[in-house]
């Protein structure tokens, strides 16, 4: 298992376009990929799960990922999120 904190920086937390774009590439890959808030775990790629986690802008997460592509799916994650959910 890998993971990595982030402090959400995007204007409109993870809501709608940024939460999908994010169930987008987490679906792309084999690995469990979960969200943590709080203290609370979301499925990153289950919309209704991310959405629930209420994620705003300063927002503290770790991103866990578990299986045979992990670390490529962090990866790919962090850079999704450091480029401030814009498409590559």
């Amino acid at each position: 298992m890998v993971e990595k904190e982030f402090i959400i920086k995007n204007e409109a937390g993870l809501h709608a376009r940024p939460a999908a774009r994010l169930i987008k590439t987490a679906g792309g890959f084999v690995s469990d990929v979960h969200i943590i808030r709080n203290g609370k775990t979301g499925n990153a790629k289950s919309l209704l799960s991310v959405l629930a986690l209420g994620i705003f802008k300063g927002t503290r997460i770790i991103v866990q990922v578990e299986g045979p592509d992990e670390v490529a799916a962090l990866y790919k994650i962090d850079k999704l999120i450091e480029n401030n959910f814009s498409e590559e």
